[in-house]
């Protein structure tokens, strides 16, 4: 019995080996952690943040799709690891978030931005202005969607109609950044949605100009599939905008592509970037493995899965949340069971256990390091990454 034993323990070290089976990702979980049930009222939530294994704050929207109650903003402030969760009301419909820290934050609502010092316990609203030379202008209500925060004064935002701009007073004023008007692409139809930093120093923000086509149809994608899928795929120009001085300069490109670029995220020389692509395609998604030693980028993961968020650590140690579209439709506005992947190579990907009542159809990832992780989706929930 002993010398069986070691036997099929050998056995199983080399079907590790030639498998390529990654025992973490085997063992751990993901377990709902919140999940915000309330009536008929829905929460959407919009952007989750986690500073540190132990804050969390997660912002959204409480409604009501039966009747015309008025929604409420609110957010969720965690200080135990998301084991409780406190709501607190916001007067303006939030955009998303960015946190330097567990207790400095700013937030981007539809029309300015807000300031907590306080973990998202309480917001303070800054009245930004834009400084365009020597003019003073208030800033343009609605155009900005996602802030980053060098330290406590430095920061850049990005927006619609091609709006990049730097602040050094924590976000009291604001100047354009001349670089992002370079690339080509009508304003009306262009807009910077991802900014990422790592280090300090080396930044980079993504955007995309995509005009509308003149063969849109007239009902949405999910409601004459058949017809969207033999629509003629059409590129999208991409816009890239980097940084190796903290924004004192910007080096600008731009180059067609198909799909939209999501969601992208770094750790030291690799970084994940996420495509979404539309009925057209025969699959929803494809990530990219950007690999700064090597100058370049490949194709690591494409499938039937709809891939939302990454997250990548040293190691390297990679995560993508993803859902598991319903039927055929790649666009359909129905949640799907939620899909979480695991690698060590940023080759192979292994399909982590998941509670199985966990659905949506956007999904937002956030954690520190990769044994503290949380993922929010639109459908009200927190998963947790459990060992």
């Amino acid at each position: 019995m002993k010398r069986l034993a070691i036997i099929l323990k050998r056995l199983a070290m080399v079907l590790a080996i030639v498998s390529g089976f990654q025992a973490p990702a085997f063992a751990e979980r993901w377990k709902i952690q919140y999940f915000y049930d309330e009536g008929r009222d829905t929460l959407v939530i919009e952007d989750l943040a986690f500073p540190s294994g132990t804050h969390g704050i997660a912002v959204g929207t409480i409604q009501d799709e039966l009747s015309r109650k008025k929604a409420r903003y609110v957010a969720l402030v965690s200080s135990d690891g998301g084991a409780r969760w406190a709501i607190k009301e916001l007067q303006e419909h939030p955009r998303s978030i960015f946190f330097l820290n567990e207790s400095e934050g700013w937030m981007v609502t539809d029309d300015s931005f807000w300031y907590t010092e306080t973990s998202g316990a309480a917001w303070k609203r800054i009245a930004p202005q834009i400084k365009p030379d020597k003019k003073i202008s208030q800033l343009p209500s609605g155009l900005i969607t996602r802030v980053w925060f060098l330290d406590a004064k430095h920061g850049f935002a990005v927006g619609l109609q091609k709006s990049v701009y730097e602040s050094k007073n924590g976000g009291v004023t604001w100047t354009p950044v001349a670089a992002a008007a370079q690339p080509p692409g009508d304003p009306k139809f262009t807009a910077y949605t991802q900014i990422y930093f790592e280090g300090g120093k080396a930044g980079m923000i993504y955007g995309a100009s995509a005009p509308p086509r003149r063969d849109e149809p007239n009902l949405p994608e999910w409601m004459e599939p058949e017809r969207a899928a033999k629509r003629r795929k059409v590129p999208t120009l991409a816009l890239d905008l980097r940084t190796g001085d903290a924004g004192a300069t910007w080096k600008s490109e731009s180059a067609e592509v198909f799909g939209v670029m999501s969601n992208v995220c770094l750790a030291g020389a690799d970084g994940l970037s996420v495509q979404q692509f539309d009925q057209t395609f025969d699959s929803p998604s494809e990530v990219y493995h950007m690999d700064a030693r090597a100058g370049k980028v490949t194709s690591v993961y494409r499938d039937k899965l709809r891939v939302m968020d990454c997250a990548i650590f040293r190691g390297p140690r990679a995560f993508l949340a993803a859902v598991e579209p319903p039927g055929r439709l790649n666009t359909a506005p129905i949640p799907g069971k939620v899909k979480i992947l695991s690698s060590t190579n940023l080759t192979d990907w292994t399909e982590m256990d998941v509670d199985y009542k966990a659905n949506a159809r956007s999904l937002i990832m956030a954690g520190p390091d990769a044994e503290h992780l949380w993922v929010a989706t639109d459908t009200g929930m927190i998963l947790h990454l459990l060992p």
